[in-house]
């Protein structure tokens, strides 16, 4: 008995989302595995307390601490695309995609991350792509027999285009992941560790300035954290975002205050510090520069 035709547009719908999703997917696949998505723990970070953390803040230095843990989800989310080229296994990287875009929708919905609603619409296309296996999937977990699936149907009713098509749909897929790898790659370089013996965290020992009346407002500097992990992407014209070659770095003062940064070496004995506005309340992970570079 044929299918309705309904039923074939809902297939060919089903076919769309799923390189929807492959598309959309992409940034944050290549993003975690060359580790530019969360970045690196550095030194730089380390006068930060927990408490001047946004909650953002928070879950991206989680994230940066472990290099092994970012790779590993851009590494789920890559099989999850993977799966998603090939119809037969479309259903898994659905179930398996649900799972990762859902924990990743309650981790920004708990750190307010501001990208809630396209976690959200991730997880809405994951599981719709899965849908169609989902009463199967129940009746195998409840122990109940299974009958065998009709699989979807043939889109086009002419057998020799559908033997290349066959092949040429997840073809395409394949090197469409492989090309935006590729393009981001070029693009996105990952951070490099400074060839120069600077980075670390210094305590401040000696300072000729003479101490404020007042503690509240003795500017001295009291710990200095220098970074070695330095941008090596594309400079940018968005105020606060790392500019090619530069690293960053922070000030503790004698009155609390955090005080960020970017450096740069321009000379054998010299380096360029570019700062940021004295942090006031929770830290967030793009600042504006607050003055000229010292």
């Amino acid at each position: 008995m044929p299918r309705p035709w309904w039923n074939r547009v809902g297939w060919a719908l089903h076919a769309l989302l799923r390189f929807v999703l492959i598309l959309l997917m992409q940034p944050y696949v290549w993003s975690k595995l060359t580790l530019t998505q969360m970045g690196r723990a550095d030194y730089s970070e380390a006068l930060v307390m927990t408490g001047e953390k946004s909650p953002m803040g928070l879950l991206w230095g989680f994230m940066a601490y472990s290099p092994v843990i970012q790779f590993l989800a851009g590494f789920a989310e890559l099989v999850v695309v993977l799966l998603l080229v090939f119809r037969r296994t479309a259903w898994i990287g659905g179930l398996l995609g649900t799972v990762a875009l859902g924990t990743v929708f309650l981790l920004n919905m708990t750190y307010d991350v501001p990208v809630k609603q396209l976690a959200l619409a991730l997880t809405v296309g994951f599981a719709l792509v899965a849908a169609p296996e989902l009463p199967r999937v129940v009746r195998f977990l409840a122990g109940r027999p299974t009958v065998a699936t009709e699989g979807s149907p043939r889109l086009l009713p002419w057998p020799r285009v559908r033997r290349v098509t066959r092949w040429l749909v997840p073809v395409l897929g394949l090197v469409l992941i492989a090309a935006q790898g590729a393009l981001f790659q070029q693009f996105q370089p990952p951070f490099q560790r400074s060839d120069i013996a600077l980075a670390g965290v210094y305590r401040v020992v000696e300072d000729p300035t003479a101490p404020a009346a007042r503690l509240a407002d003795d500017r001295r500097w009291q710990h200095v954290a220098v970074g070695q992990w330095t941008y090596v992407g594309p400079s940018l014209p968005v105020p606060g975002y790392p500019q090619t070659g530069s690293a960053g770095i922070s000030v503790r003062l004698a009155d609390s205050t955090v005080v960020r940064g970017t450096w740069r070496p321009v000379g054998d004995r010299t380096i360029r510090v570019e700062w940021n506005a004295p942090q006031s309340g929770a830290t967030s992970l793009v600042e504006p520069p607050s003055g000229p570079p010292s």
